[in-house]
C-alpha cells in the first residue's frame, strides 16, 4: 500500500513537472513573439539550460538581436548547437550558416554541410535548398547535378520559391535531370505567381519570342516588384520593336525607371531611346502631318474618341485651353508636335495630352521628367481617360 502511494505521489510530481514546463514554454515563446526581449530571456533560460531545444533556439535569437544592444555571435552559436543537438531543423540551418560564414566560429565547410544535411534530414526547405547549391558548385563537397536537382525539388516541393525557380531552370537546361520544358514551366510560374521577381523575369525572357503579352505581363509584374534588369529588357524590347509594336515613349520610361533601380548599364540604352525620341520621322505619313501641321491644320479628337480609350489607363495631361488655336498654340510653342494632341471635351474646352497612354501611374510619371521641357514638366498631371470625362 505505502509502494503503490509512494508510486502515485511519483507520477503526480512528474505530471505537475510537466505541466509547469509546457506553461513556461508557452510563456517563454509569447514573450519572445511580443518582443520582450529581457522578460523572455529571463523565462527561457532555464529551460534552455536543461536542453529544450526551443529554448534554446530562442536564446540564440535573442543573443543575435543583442540583449544588451551588442550582438554576442559566439553565444549565439552555443545556443544553436544545444538546439541542433536536440533535433531543431531551423537552428542546425543557422548554424550550418554561421559555420560556412565563420559568425561566432571559425569557418568550416565540412561542419556547414554537417548541419546542412542534418537540417534537410528534419525537412528544412531552406537547407535543402543551401545544400543543393554546395553540391551543384562543388564546395567543400563533390560536385553532383543529379543531387543538386533533387534537393532543390525537394525544397521547390515544399514551396520556397527560389527553389521553384531552380528547379525550373534546370529542368529547361538538362542539367541534373532531363530536358523538360513544360515542367520547367510549370515550376517557374509556380514561383512567379507567388511573387518572386527573377521568376517572373525568367518567364518574360521565356516567353517573349512567342508568346508576347504574357511576356510582357510577366516583365511588368518583375519592375512592380523592384526588378531593374526587367525594366531594362522592357526599355530595350519597345526600342527594337520585335516582338511587340515599337514605342520610344514607353522604352524611355522604362530604361529610366531601370537607372533609378540602380541598374547604371541602362544610362546608355536611355541616352540611345532620347536621341532616337529627337531625330525626325522620316515617314511619309509623318511628312503629311507635318505639312498639315505648317498650314496650321492641327488634328483634333473629340470626347467620342476620348470614352473609347481604356477608361482605366493613365495619360499625361499638359494644359487645358478654351479654344482649339490656343491648344494648338501650346503644343507649338513646346515642341510638342509629334508628341502630343488636343481634345475637345467641349465647345470651349480642350484638354492637351501626350499621345502615349500608361497602365499604371509610375510608368507615366517617369515620361514627364523624361522628356518634358522643365515648363511643360511642372504643370503636367497624370490622370485616367476616365477622370477627364466623368463628372
Amino acid at each position: 500500500m505505502i509502494n503503490r502511494l509512494r508510486t502515485l505521489l511519483a507520477f503526480a510530481v512528474l505530471a505537475n513537472a510537466t505541466v509547469s514546463l509546457a506553461t513556461d514554454m508557452e510563456s517563454c515563446q509569447a514573450l519572445f513573439l511580443k518582443g520582450d526581449v529581457q522578460p523572455a530571456y529571463q523565462t527561457c533560460l532555464p529551460l534552455a539550460q536543461v536542453g529544450d531545444p526551443q529554448a534554446a533556439f530562442i536564446i540564440a535569437r535573442l543573443q543575435a538581436i543583442g540583449l544588451e544592444g551588442a550582438s554576442d555571435w559566439v553565444k549565439v552559436v552555443k545556443w544553436l548547437k544545444i538546439a541542433a543537438a536536440g533535433n531543431h531543423h531551423e537552428a542546425a540551418y543557422n548554424l550550418a550558416i554561421a559555420y560556412q560564414l565563420g559568425k561566432g566560429v571559425v569557418a568550416d565547410q565540412q561542419q556547414a554541410f554537417k548541419y546542412y544535411q542534418q537540417s534537410t534530414e528534419l525537412g528544412n526547405p531552406k537547407a535543402m535548398r543551401n545544400l543543393a547549391l554546395l553540391y551543384e558548385q562543388g564546395d567543400g563537397v563533390e560536385k553532383d547535378l543529379s543531387r543538386a536537382f533533387s534537393l532543390y525539388q525537394r525544397s521547390a516541393e515544399q514551396g520556397l520559391t527560389d527553389s521553384q525557380l531552380k528547379t525550373g531552370l534546370m529542368q529547361l537546361q538538362g542539367e541534373g535531370s532531363e530536358k523538360n520544358p513544360q515542367a520547367a514551366r510549370r515550376w517557374i510560374e509556380l514561383a512567379a505567381v507567388a511573387g518572386d521577381d527573377k521568376a517572373q523575369l525568367a518567364l518574360g525572357v521565356l516567353l517573349i519570342d512567342f508568346d508576347p503579352d504574357t511576356a510582357l505581363h510577366w516583365y511588368a509584374q518583375a519592375v512592380s516588384r523592384g526588378n531593374p534588369y526587367a525594366a531594362h529588357n522592357l526599355a530595350l524590347i519597345y526600342f527594337e520593336g520585335t516582338s511587340v509594336q515599337k514605342d520610344l515613349l514607353q522604352a524611355l520610361a522604362y530604361a529610366s525607371t531601370s537607372v533609378e533601380l540602380g541598374n547604371a548599364a541602362s544610362q546608355s540604352l536611355y541616352q540611345r531611346v532620347l536621341e532616337q525620341l529627337q531625330e525626325p520621322t522620316p515617314s511619309e505619313a509623318q511628312s503629311a502631318v507635318e505639312t498639315q501641321l505648317d498650314d496650321g491644320l492641327l488634328p483634333e479628337k473629340d470626347l467620342q474618341w476620348l470614352k473609347a480609350q481604356p477608361a482605366s489607363h493613365y495619360v499625361v495631361q499638359l494644359a487645358r485651353l478654351n479654344s482649339h488655336k490656343s491648344a494648338e498654340s501650346f503644343i507649338r510653342q513646346q515642341g510638342l508636335i509629334r508628341t502630343a494632341h488636343a481634345i475637345a471635351l467641349d465647345r470651349h474646352d480642350y484638354v492637351v495630352l501626350l499621345k502615349q497612354a500608361f497602365s499604371d501611374k509610375v510608368t507615366a510619371q517617369s515620361v514627364i521628367s523624361a522628356t518634358l521641357s522643365q515648363l511643360s514638366a511642372k504643370e503636367a498631371w497624370v490622370r485616367s481617360y476616365r477622370s477627364l470625362y466623368a463628372r
